[in-house]
């Protein structure tokens, strides 16, 4: 599986957690994963359920990062898991931020 790949499934596995029926289909590239990084940031300021989630050195999410802290065993407990309240209003706030870093914008 390669990066971009399991850049998708964390991303898709945080909106099934989230408990919303959303699939990201764009192209990923570190625009995408620095939104996906805020995303889990701002998650986790309302919610401890991402607490295990470290933060990215040097302040921005990468898409080194996110395969290194979404391991597929982590992506499908998230997937999982019951449906994180606040993780829902997270991804409607960056869902139009996210597909504009997929087109590269």
């Amino acid at each position: 599986m390669n990066d971009e790949t399991k850049v998708k499934n964390a991303i898709n596995a945080f909106y099934k957690g989230a408990g919303l029926n959303l699939s990201f289909k764009g192209s990923v590239n570190e625009n995408v994963a620095q939104v996906f990084g805020e995303m889990i940031k701002a998650t986790k300021s309302c919610t401890t359920a991402l607490n295990w989630v470290p933060e990215p050195t040097g302040g921005k999410a990468t898409i080194k990062w996110i395969v290194k802290n979404f391991a597929q065993s982590i992506v499908k407990q998230l997937s999982s898991e019951q449906s994180l309240t606040c993780a829902k209003e997270v991804v409607r706030n960056y869902r139009t931020k996210m597909e504009l870093a997929a087109l590269g914008i």
